[in-house]
Parts: structure tokens; sequence; C-alpha cells
């Protein structure tokens, strides 16, 4: 790992790297958004919604692909209802958190974890980690970070997927939901 600076806690160039990614990403929404591609899209495949639904729930997950995945899941809010996105996009995101989970590593979720990590390991508040962990997931931010916390609370994998479903299936809800409140 190529380190930036003279300290040992010093941001690696796959760090920076990643940030970047994110910021493409972003920009790679904004455009989706602009041009409506996603809306085109939703219209041709409207006969398959479910696959499309489960599918974007794994994209919800990523560091590089959450923010695409909301915006799709704002357009798909048009065609199907909110409960559906949710519960189908939350067995998708699932199955994203597990890959995630077992095989990719971040390593900007992995530096900013281990940066809060080392701050609240210390004190009283060691139990936020694991509670900050599902809020992340959650919440529209991308879910390594909060699989990360997990992982640092040795959580077991039954719970995990139990916890991961239900904090999903509730972001995608609340973003359907959102969004069909506001068209």
């Amino acid at each position: 790992m190529v380190r930036i600076g003279p300290h040992k806690n010093a941001i690696s160039l796959e760090v920076t790297h990643e940030a970047w990614l994110v910021v493409g990403s972003l920009v790679v929404a904004l455009f989706l958004l602009k041009t409506d591609t996603i809306a085109y899209i939703t219209v041709f495949a409207a006969d398959f919604t479910s696959a499309i639904s489960f599918v974007l729930g794994m994209f919800f997950t990523s560091v590089l692909t959450t923010t695409p995945a909301i915006v799709a899941f704002v357009e798909l809010s048009s065609y199907v209802p909110a409960w559906k996105l949710a519960l189908i996009g939350g067995a998708g995101a699932v199955c994203g958190d597990l890959l995630i989970f077992r095989f990719v590593r971040s390593p900007l979720a992995a530096y900013i974890v281990r940066t809060a990590s080392h701050i609240l390991a210390r004190g009283p508040f060691w139990w936020l980690i694991p509670a900050l962990g599902a809020l992340i997931i959650a919440s529209p931010l991308p879910d390594e970070l909060g699989l990360i916390m997990m992982g640092l609370s040795h959580i077991r994998t039954a719970t995990f997927i139990a916890l991961s479903y239900t904090m999903n299936a509730a972001g995608i809800f609340a973003i359907a939901t959102a969004a069909q409140a506001l068209q």
C-alpha cells in the first residue's frame, strides 16, 4: 500500500482513488437524473420490475453504485408500489451486502471505520459501533461503512442477514415513499 505523507495514519492512494470514484458516481447519478435515462430504461423494462428491483437492491449497497441505484429507485417508484420495491430491493441488498461482507473490502470505508472505531472503542460508547452500522445500512449511504462496523462487532451471519434485510428494505421504502409523495 502506498502512503501519502510521512505519518502512519496518512491517507493511502487506494483511499484517495476510491474517494474520486465516489465523486464520479455522483456525477453519473446527476447525469442520469438530468437526462431521464433511467426513465427511458424503466419504460422499456416495465415487465421486469421485480427483477430490476432485486438488481437495484444489489447496487444499493456499494459505495460506487448507491447514488445511481437511488436515482433508479426514485424513477421506478412511479411504476411500482413502495412496499414492493422495499421487499424485493431489500432481498437484493442482502445479497449485495453478503458479497461485500464476505469478499469485497473498500479501502475508503475501512479507513473511515478504522478512524471512527479508534475513537469510539476506547470509551464507554463502544456499543455505538454496531448501532451506527445498522443506521448506515438503513440510510442511503453506502453499506460498506455499516458492514465494516457490524463486522467489527462480530455479529452472527443469521442476525446480520435479518438486520441487513430489515434496514435496507426500510431505507428503500423511505426513498420510494418520499419519491411518490413528491410526484
